[in-house]
């Protein structure tokens, strides 16, 4: 079975779960219809930041915020390595999901066609509509704050000699054009 089978566009996902509900198959406590929010294009992703920076998850604590699914929620704290955009805070945490919300990337650089595809990005939402982002310790991220969340607001970014990946497209991307903004 190829990639493309495995890991369809989030276009053609939508497209499944309308047709199964047009035709009376329902999806049991599913998110039906992920906010057109959630699922922008890089470009629009862009356009709503507020607040990125690169960041390194420095503690991951059990959290008593409950979360959908039967899953336990975390609270996250992260170390500001890089500030891209926005206020220059050196730490901030993040309330998001115990475990993994959706497989990788099929490149850890962001070269795959899906990540820059409308809703393309690491993330999807819980039954509820609602993101729960999950991190790794000891891992670094793009994070963006401070702006509706969507699929890629919480991008893994692989470190190469204890700092980040210049060469990740993702990375280069954003800094490139929040760069040419700020000028």
């Amino acid at each position: 079975m190829s990639n493309a089978l495995l890991k369809p566009s989030a276009a053609k996902r939508l497209c499944t779960v309308v047709l199964l509900n047009a035709i009376g198959i329902p999806f049991a406590d599913a998110c039906r219809m992920p906010p057109l929010t959630q699922v922008v294009t890089p470009e629009q992703q862009i356009a709503i930041a507020a607040d990125v920076s690169v960041a390194k998850v420095i503690r991951a604590t059990p959290s008593s915020i409950p979360a959908s699914g039967g899953r336990p929620s975390v609270e996250y704290e992260f170390a500001v390595q890089e500030r891209i955009s926005g206020a220059a805070d050196t730490r901030f945490t993040l309330v998001g999901a115990s475990g993994e919300t959706r497989p990788g990337p099929a490149s850890s650089d962001h070269g795959d066609d899906a990540f820059w595809e409308r809703g393309g990005g690491r993330l999807y939402n819980d039954s509820d509509c609602v993101l729960r982002p999950n991190f790794t310790l000891g891992e670094t991220y793009l994070v963006f704050r401070g702006s509706p969340p969507t699929w890629r607001s919480f991008e893994h970014i692989a470190s190469i000699g204890g700092r980040p990946n210049p060469d990740d497209r993702w990375l280069a991307y954003v800094k490139a054009k929040l760069g040419a903004a700020q000028k």
